[in-house]
């Protein structure tokens, strides 16, 4: 065996699947009678990229939405919405033009908005808020069952394996209209609230609604995913939240004048 084997064996190992993109240089490629399919072989000039450049958004965007099969639209997303660079997102809307383009155009885009957020619901039962996810392929599963649910789960054979992660819908608004029930999930929703599950779930009541009220009906600057392709209208998935910045703001709204 080569030492380039054995690294590349390695490193594959450290991968996740579906949730890595790999950039391969010099392979060899050829027929394999037995997988009979064509297959790519590493050896000593093979150079391995993991996750290259900016333009991988683009790319984990269509693997989950387009390519995965099996899983419901509302899956890919919340897997996808893991994956994505938001440093790469620069490209400002309202929510009208986000709403227009979604429609308009077939291929997946990423936005940001300058938005207020009108419907934040972390009051409510810790059932509508917090779900428990299959740890390998983040499909909603109960956790009294033995195995995941989803056929295409890598470890459907496998013992259940569980997270108890944030699952929010969320509406987004600003002076052109209302995105409703934008979905904000896990890890996104934990680096948003500042808070994890566990900590959520030990707040009182009033605490939540202390925390509500940090977010709801304050303008914030939202990385998000929109969609035609759901059911029901357009919808969106949250990649990134925070309060705006005021100075954004005040440049973002003279660049409307």
């Amino acid at each position: 065996t080569h030492s380039w084997d054995r690294e590349a064996i390695q490193l594959i190992q450290t991968l996740i699947p579906k949730e890595t993109v790999l950039f391969i240089a010099d392979a060899k490629i050829g027929f394999d009678s037995f997988r009979n399919c064509m297959t790519a072989t590493v050896n000593s000039k093979t150079i391995i990229t993991v996750n290259p450049g900016k333009d991988i958004t683009a790319i984990f965007s269509y693997i989950y939405i387009f390519r995965t099969p099996k899983l419901t639209l509302a899956t890919d997303i919340s897997m996808c919405c893991c994956c994505c660079a938001v440093d790469s997102i620069s490209d400002v809307y309202t929510v009208r033009e986000l709403k227009q383009k979604a429609q308009e155009s077939p291929e997946a885009f990423f936005g940001i908005t300058y938005s207020f957020i009108s419907r934040l619901d972390l009051d409510s039962s810790l059932s509508k808020v917090i779900k428990t996810r299959c740890s390998r392929c983040k499909y909603q599963v109960t956790e009294d069952i033995q195995n995941c649910t989803n056929p295409s789960c890598p470890g459907r054979d496998q013992a259940l394996s569980v997270s108890t992660v944030f699952d929010l819908w969320v509406d987004i608004t600003d002076h052109t209209g209302t995105l409703q029930a934008c979905t904000l999930r896990s890890p996104v929703a934990e680096k948003t609230l500042g808070c994890t599950v566990e900590e959520f779930t030990s707040l009182t009541e009033n605490g939540r609604t202390a925390l509500r009220w940090k977010f709801l009906l304050e303008r914030c600057k939202i990385y998000v995913l929109p969609s035609a392709k759901l059911r029901g209208g357009i919808k969106g998935t949250i990649l990134a939240c925070a309060l705006a910045d005021p100075g954004e703001v005040k440049q973002y709204m003279s660049a409307l004048l």
